[in-house]
């Protein structure tokens, strides 16, 4: 009953934000978001996608990669793999992406010994606001999968804000809460690092990826999604449900 309350009211709120947007993305976004599907991962599109940040205030840092990767009948389409640089933006330390690090207009600041991107680097991106047309063009009519849902969407949320002025809506799969939970239910300790991406991988035998690099740890959040799955509902379908957020 609280599922379909929750699902209800995620509707309404897209019909009306699709019915407000000025941004054709995002308004098509919104009207397939509000009449969105969700049954089994076997049966229900989705769309992993992972963002590598100057820090972690979505008021003070920005987004500098996007990398996402879709999954279709219980199977990633490598070939719907995009990884995207995101140019500073051309303002006093504003635009689209939030305020940059350290007071350096558009720099990546001290962010560049975790991901490894340069200021030369993103200077050949694409604008923040192309980005997010391409991403919430690709997740239409999809669930979305994060390692770390507050995160990511906190930053999508905030940058879509500075763009066209709403904050967007999500219908999100979390593999960090699920583990959580899982852990939880078995009374399992949760020591520090214990949920980080690659941990948890390692313990459901998928193999070691180069971590900070968006398409990367998108791919790595998508595989791990699939092994859960398999994980709680071996030889059938995970139903969705149970497991989804809304933002």
């Amino acid at each position: 009953m609280w599922r379909r309350w929750r699902r209800c009211q995620h509707g309404r709120r897209c019909r009306r934000l699709a019915a407000s947007c000025g941004e054709p993305a995002l308004a098509r976004y919104h009207e397939a978001c509000a009449g969105l599907a969700v049954d089994r991962i076997d049966n229900t599109p989705l769309i992993a996608v992972d963002l590598e940040l100057t820090g972690r205030d979505r008021h003070r840092h920005r987004i500098v990669a996007l990398g996402w990767t879709q999954v279709d009948g219980g199977r990633i389409r490598l070939g719907s793999n995009r990884h995207l640089l995101i140019r500073p933006p051309s303002g006093p330390a504003g635009g689209a992406g939030g305020v940059a690090d350290g007071g350096v207009a558009g720099g990546v600041g001290d962010s560049a010994v975790i991901h490894e991107l340069r200021d030369s680097d993103i200077a050949g991106g694409v604008p923040i606001e192309v980005a997010l047309q391409a991403l919430f063009t690709a997740a239409r009519d999809r669930v979305w999968v994060f390692h770390h849902a507050d995160l990511d969407v906190a930053f999508l949320r905030q940058a879509c804000l500075l763009w066209a002025g709403i904050a967007p809506r999500f219908i999100a799969l979390d593999t960090l809460r699920i583990e959580h939970r899982l852990r939880s239910r078995r009374e399992q300790p949760v020591r520090p690092g214990d949920l980080q991406l690659d941990k948890i991988r390692s313990r459901y035998g998928l193999p070691r990826y180069a971590a900070h690099h968006a398409l990367s740890d998108a791919l790595a959040c998508a595989e791990l999604m699939l092994a859960l799955a398999a994980h709680l509902e071996p030889g059938s379908g995970l139903r969705l449900a149970p497991h989804l957020r809304f933002f």
